[in-house]
């Protein structure tokens, strides 16, 4: 009986030492900035503004090519707003995503559903999709940065569609 007891107490302080020694893997600056860019696009998605603010730098600035100029942190943010507003069943999703130091590209797909039926022409319900391809750089826990260029093709197909149904209210 005691040399069962003297194993059982053995096999505990081995467990009790193994638990301790082992440290659990410190996470990756790729992958901390990896989930960084992954919440906001939920929170985009979720329209919680309070965090998206959260995730990006009050210098944050957003270059694209069909802009002058780069778009400031406050602009980005009202952007993101009035496409909530204006495109309510907008959904945007990342395909692929990849870290190296402090960049982060993606990948992303966006969709929008448009029912046509406020308009007073009788058509049918449109689909328009493309693809957004964005290099995020992320500095102390913000985005920083981002560099995005969308498929300029869906977007010349969308901004038609939406033109069309605007004038037909």
């Amino acid at each position: 009986m005691k040399t069962v007891i003297a194993v059982v107490i053995v096999v505990i302080l081995l467990v009790v030492v193994a638990i301790c020694a082992s440290k659990p893997e410190a996470i990756s600056l790729e992958d901390q900035n990896i989930d960084i860019v992954n919440r906001s696009f939920f929170a985009f998605a979720e329209g919680d503004w309070s965090s998206l603010a959260e995730l990006y730098s009050p210098d944050f600035l957003q270059h694209t090519p069909d802009f002058k100029r780069s778009i400031t942190w406050p602009e980005y943010e009202l952007n993101c707003r009035l496409v909530h507003v204006r495109l309510p069943d907008l959904r945007y999703r990342i395909v692929d995503i990849f870290a190296a130091e402090d960049k982060v590209a993606v990948r992303s797909v966006w969709d929008v559903p448009i029912d046509p039926s406020w308009s007073k022409y009788a058509l049918a319900s449109i689909n328009t999709k493309g693809t957004a391809i964005s290099i995020f750089k992320v500095k102390n826990g913000k985005i920083v940065e981002e560099g995005c260029e969308f498929d300029p093709s869906a977007i010349k197909r969308f901004v038609s569609i939406y033109k069309r149904l605007e004038r037909g209210k």
